[in-house]
């Protein structure tokens, strides 16, 4: 089985925003996007990839990539700027750090505000003024920013993550040819969310293999588990035996076992 089976690629989050509905962050043109970003996401977190569901209630929050209170004119409502994620990515984690990287793009903001000319409710992609902003953020955070991404500056390629299986954790995907600025910016960006650190990594793919071992090596592709690498996961399993289903999980676990046990 070839090393790249164990690596799941994280998806693209990048909606398509449709002409004739309003889009932004209060109200109807709220819901309109939430309901939106929920579809594209399948109803999980855009940073750690968490399931917002909690007993059958949708949860999560529309969240500004780069803070409102900046400049809430023109970033509140911005479109380009809301993304969905879970209270914790979005009170706690995405935080840290948050008080200065305001302060170092204030420059930057207001030559935003001189540039920009927009509410952003009606915006379907992301104009100059706010390219431009963004790029400077990514500069200061090296967050990557959702719903669109962000490329780097030197290499223009799209900063990605993978989910690498064997290893239990998350990295730079490796379906690019990343240099040292790129591969440091998302390292630090998975450092950011903690999304490998012991006590936050999730724990949903041990769960799923701990349910087909139970189930001699059977699934239910429609139940859900709490992170979107389960889903990634399953979707690699279709073509397999009952079988081999059951041996490769086995095999994973007591990886898991003895990995997680040293740790």
């Amino acid at each position: 089985m070839k090393n790249d089976f164990f690596l799941l690629d994280i998806p693209d989050f990048s909606p398509s925003y449709e002409e004739k509905i309003e889009y932004g962050y209060k109200n109807k043109a709220g819901k309109n996007l939430l309901e939106l970003l929920r579809n594209i996401s399948k109803n999980h977190c855009m940073y750690c990839y968490a399931l917002l569901k909690s007993d059958r209630v949708d949860t999560g929050n529309l969240e500004h990539s780069i803070e409102k209170k900046l400049d809430e004119e023109h970033l509140e409502e911005c479109v380009q700027n809301i993304a969905l994620t879970c209270s914790h990515c979005n009170q706690s984690l995405k935080r840290t750090g948050e008080e200065e990287r305001c302060k170092k793009i204030l420059p930057q903001i207001e030559l935003f505000r001189e540039k920009v000319n927009c509410s952003g409710k009606m915006c379907k992609q992301e104009c100059g003024p706010y390219k431009e902003l963004k790029q400077e953020y990514g500069k200061v955070s090296r967050i990557i920013l959702q719903p669109h991404g962000v490329h780097g500056i030197n290499s223009q390629l799209k900063y990605c993550l993978q989910y690498d299986v064997k290893n239990a954790e998350f990295i730079p995907s490796t379906r690019y040819q990343y240099d040292e600025n790129d591969i440091d910016y998302i390292e630090h960006h998975i450092n950011q969310f903690r999304l490998n650190d012991i006590g936050f990594k999730t724990n949903a793919l041990v769960e799923f293999l701990e349910d087909v071992i139970n189930a001699d090596g059977k699934y239910r592709e429609k139940k859900k588990y709490s992170n979107y690498i389960v889903d990634l996961f399953m979707e690699k399993l279709k073509d397999f035996s009952q079988t081999d289903i059951l041996k490769l999980c086995e095999n994973l676990y007591t990886q898991y076992f003895l990995k997680f046990r040293s740790e």
